[in-house]
């Protein structure tokens, strides 16, 4: 799944950095003009374009659109659209998304600064060495430790433009059906494990959330041992062990029960709900009462406020085997 991120720059005669995207492995370029832009869009044809810049103009005089409004609320720096260069950034952005999206390219607005803040990540005037670090240790492959700025930039960009594919995102809107595309606000390990759990990676989900776990405090270790459980309770599932699933199950339904009804944009009670489902089918396998597991009883895991995800995967994926090489968790199974 490719995407392209791009970390413009105001005036074509400085360099814009530009990032694609495949399965979390990233190579980095640098650009000028719209069209040299273009053309690379052209040559990768990524699934979505994600464009560090204001694709709106603000509704008043103000400079702020309603999505800057909400982010200064938050904590999150941002220029009025009307500030020095920013006017010509906006130009310029507005201009590449039409002709992007004119040729057929999905186009959506980021901002790389405000998403390392979400992200816990060093932007780049702090600690660039950091920032590529921090980017290296959310899985992403081929950061190169010579990057630029302007090319870290990109990276951020392309994987929150990943994150979006994967329904891991909020809009924060503009009030004009457009907007700025976020992180969600969580632990980035806790967000890829529930992307993996959603695609059938049960196995991995379980070791992305046991990192978090480890040094989590309470509610949240309960929370977690909870996720964790369920999925090793898949696990048996997908192996056709009722009796080993049923034991997990009922672990689930302890660790859950300690928690408040809502906890990482996770509404728990409905959560718990599921795995109650969930235990009744798994009780009659392992009396004997069905042959055959019902994967559509699989609890869902629904983050608030996050985008759409792609569709949900019930079986256990075929390569959702245990690795231990570094990196391999999320990169080669996400």
């Amino acid at each position: 799944m490719k995407v392209m991120g791009i970390d413009l720059s105001a005036s074509e005669r400085r360099d814009s950095g530009v990032c694609l995207m495949d399965n979390l492995r990233v190579r980095t370029f640098r650009a000028k003009r719209d069209e040299e832009i273009i053309a690379l869009v052209r040559k990768f044809r990524p699934k979505l374009v994600a464009i560090d810049a204001p694709l709106s103009l603000p509704l008043s005089n103000e400079g702020l659109r309603q999505c800057d409004r909400e982010l200064l609320k938050r904590g999150v720096r941002v220029f009025p659209v009307n500030f020095r260069a920013m006017k010509q950034l906006t130009e310029r952005g507005i201009r590449l998304k039409a002709l992007l999206e004119a040729e057929g390219f999905k186009v959506i607005e980021v901002f790389p600064g405000g998403a390392q803040d979400v992200l816990g990540l060093p932007r780049k005037r702090n600690n660039l060495a950091g920032l590529r670090e921090g980017l290296r240790q959310l899985g992403l492959r081929g950061v190169k430790p010579d990057a630029t700025h302007d090319e870290i930039d990109a990276v951020t960009a392309a994987y929150v433009g990943w994150l979006y594919l994967n329904g891991l995102v909020e809009l924060i809107s503009d009030g004009q059906g457009g907007g700025i595309v976020m992180p969600l606000p969580y632990p980035p390990k806790f967000v890829s494990g529930v992307s993996l759990y959603r695609k059938g990676f049960y196995w991995h989900a379980h070791e992305a959330w046991e990192e978090v776990w480890r040094e989590a405090d309470e509610p949240y270790r309960s929370f977690l041992k909870g996720l964790i459980q369920t999925a090793a309770a898949l696990i048996q599932c997908d192996r056709g062990k009722w009796k080993g699933a049923l034991n997990l199950i009922g672990r689930v339904q302890r660790y859950l029960s300690r928690c408040p009804p809502k906890l990482w944009g996770v509404d728990v009670v409905n959560l718990l709900a599921q795995v109650r489902t969930f235990h009744k089918e798994v009780s009659k396998l392992a009396e004997g009462r069905k042959t055959q597991f019902n994967w559509r009883v699989k609890p869902r895991i629904t983050l608030e406020g996050a985008t759409v995800p792609f569709k949900e995967r019930l079986r256990r994926s075929k390569t959702d085997l245990p690795e231990r090489q570094k990196g391999v968790m999320l990169a080669n199974h996400v």
